[in-house]
């Protein structure tokens, strides 16, 4: 599949709680199935995070997205989560952990926890369109 890049300004960060009977490692490996040239660190007390300017990161979930089929629930749940420059969506992420996109629409639909992706642009509008535009 052939990406368009999508060239303006753009911050991703990644969050993922690690509980205490998860193993860090995983959790990690988890986040980078997902968003790809990251390495995640602990920010905060037990909290796994990283971010990146790179749209290039996002291209798996990009293509994955369109394999299944889910662009139409991607864009709503990025317009509802739309405030200003920043929207989120979270990932279950024992689903990430074996490389599948499952996007979630509340964090209980992933019983450890979610991974959040934070998105941040003054051209928000069109990254929604670009991720989630056929």
């Amino acid at each position: 599949m052939k990406i368009q890049p999508f060239l303006k300004e753009l911050k991703v960060t990644v969050e993922a709680y690690v509980n205490p009977s998860e193993d860090v490692d995983k959790v990690k490996t988890s986040i980078r199935n997902l968003i790809k040239h990251v390495e995640p660190d602990f920010s905060q007390d037990k909290i796994l995070t990283t971010s990146t300017k790179d749209e290039k990161s996002l291209y798996f979930i990009y293509e994955r997205i369109r394999a299944k089929q889910t662009l139409a629930v991607v864009r709503r749940l990025l317009l509802r989560h739309m405030n200003e420059e920043t929207t989120w969506l979270i990932f279950n992420k024992q689903a990430a952990f074996v490389g599948s996109v499952n996007v979630c629409e509340e964090e209980s639909e992933s019983p450890l926890g979610p991974i959040k992706l934070i998105i941040q642009s003054p051209y928000l509008g069109e990254f929604i369109d670009w991720l989630t535009t056929e």
